[in-house]
């Protein structure tokens, strides 16, 4: 990380790679394919704002950060400095536009899309031992549309490991997590998931593992086989509950029924797993609103939530549900406040029916999403 007086202004992977530059403008966070996105939060002087850059978009930020480091650089050459300091940043001043569009290359090569991952999770290592999704027929997802759902055998995921490990070198230390892809990459039957949970834990023994699954596959697999995952280094499960309304949930394109997130949370929570348990909002439309907020608090109350469980409000995106051939696909966004609203009102009354500790409460935008 590197200050101009008392402010941070950039932080850097140990390869020399900007993740997030601080800027008059706006907060830019790198992603590893080379784009951008700029982030800030609304002030007198305008409104909020989230805005998708390219490579070249937000290469003159970059080169901004570079100088920086290259004057903190030689201020510490010309007082004779050296150490670790002069390392990192003889790293940060190497890595021009040139290698870094090199290295976006390379990531791609050898990690392929990163499609979505919780908030807490940005900074996980993403090893894909599934690829696209299982279901991907959710209206308001079009994440995977067009992704065959396939799973990577046991060698290719020894393979793919081992191309991680070359392609992050020293800066893997900033990935102290690894989570699992893709999406419902743990809706795989027991001897074909384990084998490759093995292979994950084997080359990363002291990170823990996350990963997502939808509650209609992950509430069929049994306490025992949530434990095995456990004792693999599972340490929380994220799941797309969206709403506690049956009738809606039908209409956003889910399987099975909420009962199954309850079910799914329970076996998870008996076999030492923690849950992260993800709420749509905005999509209900007037017709299902009271259902969807009456309906999900009821849900989230009867999952018996702790401290080690996050509870993830997702604001619906319009942009992006599904073109075609989906009953939401007209779907539009609510106003802010009405999606806020919308929010208070089942936070309200789930933790108004809860006992015991507390889930944490946090926002996941999609639009925010960087790896």
């Amino acid at each position: 990380m590197l200050a101009v007086g008392d402010t941070v202004v950039s932080s850097w992977d140990l390869a020399g790679r900007p993740y997030a530059l601080v800027r008059e403008s706006g907060t830019y966070r790198r992603a590893l394919d080379g784009r951008f996105l700029r982030k800030r939060e609304a002030t007198a002087d305008g409104p909020r704002v989230r805005e998708r850059l390219t490579a070249a978009g937000g290469a003159p930020v970059v080169a901004a950060a570079r100088d920086e480091a290259t004057a903190a650089l030689r201020a510490l050459e010309a007082a004779g400095g050296a150490g670790e300091a002069v390392e990192r940043l003889r790293a940060v001043v190497a890595m021009d536009e040139a290698a870094l569009a090199r290295d976006a290359a390379r990531f791609l090569a050898v990690c392929g899309p990163v499609g979505i991952l919780p908030p807490d999770q940005y900074l996980s290592l993403v090893v894909r031992i599934t690829e696209g999704c299982s279901w991907d027929a959710c209206t308001f997802c079009s994440l995977y549309e067009g992704m065959p759902f396939r799973v990577r055998t046991r060698r290719e995921v020894a393979r793919h490991v081992d191309a991680l490990q070359a392609y992050f070198g020293a800066s893997i230390a900033l990935r102290r997590a690894v989570f699992l892809g893709d999406a419902n990459a743990l809706s795989l039957s027991p001897d074909r998931l384990l084998p490759l949970l093995d292979t994950v834990a084997e080359a990363f023994p002291r990170r823990p593992l996350y990963s997502f699954v939808d509650a209609w596959t992950g509430s069929r697999k049994a306490e025992t086989q949530w434990r095995a995952c456990r004792e693999r280094g599972l340490r929380r499960v994220y799941v797309g509950l969206e709403t506690g309304d049956p009738r809606l949930l039908e209409r956003l394109g889910k399987p099975g029924a909420p009962e199954d997130a309850v079910r799914l949370v329970a076996s998870l929570h008996d076999a030492g797993v923690a849950a992260g348990v993800i709420v749509l909002l905005g999509a209900a439309g007037a017709d299902r609103a009271e259902a969807h907020v009456r309906g999900t608090a009821d849900v989230l109350a009867a999952m018996r939530l702790g401290r080690d469980d996050i509870v993830y409000f997702s604001e619906y995106v319009s942009g992006a549900a599904r073109r075609t051939g989906s009953a939401n696909a007209s779907a539009t966004e609510m106003p802010g406040e009405a999606v806020a609203s919308e929010r208070r009102a089942i936070a309200s009354a789930f933790l108004g029916a809860h006992g015991g500790e507390k889930p944490r409460l946090a926002s996941y935008d999609l639009r925010e999403f960087t790896y």
